[in-house]
């Protein structure tokens, strides 16, 4: 079983839209595919750290030990990556106003989904709903003055030769 942690942006509709579920634990699609995990996950400032990180460290182990060194590194880097990786999605989806809602656990994704709002006790808003056959945009006043036509057309519901 997987433990989740459930975290909601205040201000988002109440259908769930707004809740996003992250892992604990290691993460081994970040310690396989580091740098395309973080574009993928929208993790802008820790890509470029870790493209920082992993350029300067792999060169300097390969000018100070040589290749091997820097193999060890890279697979160094990308092992701490993997442990640090779900840690670093928390910490983004708070800067950007998500605060944590509680922690969920399941098989997979979609059971930890199913058993978080089984006991979500959100209440539901319903907004109101206008009629099938209201107007879809709100009558305009015209914008000109009685009797002026501007362009080549008359003014909507003037009679024939008016």
């Amino acid at each position: 079983m997987r433990i989740y942690t459930v975290h909601e942006l205040p201000g988002a509709p109440l259908d769930g839209n707004g809740i996003v579920l992250v892992k604990e634990g290691f993460s081994f699609p970040a310690f396989a595919f580091s740098w395309i995990w973080l574009a993928f996950h929208r993790l802008w400032i820790a890509l470029a750290i870790w493209i920082g990180a992993a350029v300067t460290l792999s060169y300097l182990a390969q000018e100070i030990a040589g290749p091997g060194a820097a193999a060890i590194v890279s697979l160094a880097l990308n092992f701490m990556l993997g442990a640090e990786a779900n840690d670093i999605r928390r910490w983004t989806l708070s800067r950007n106003g998500y605060r944590e809602a509680g922690i969920a656990s399941g098989a997979t994704l979609e059971e930890a989904e199913r058993n978080f709002f089984a006991k979500w006790d959100r209440p539901l808003v319903v907004e109101e709903t206008r009629p099938v056959t209201a107007p879809v945009w709100p009558r305009r006043a015209p914008q000109h003055k009685d009797g002026e036509v501007l362009g080549l057309f008359p003014e909507a519901g003037a009679k024939p030769g008016h």
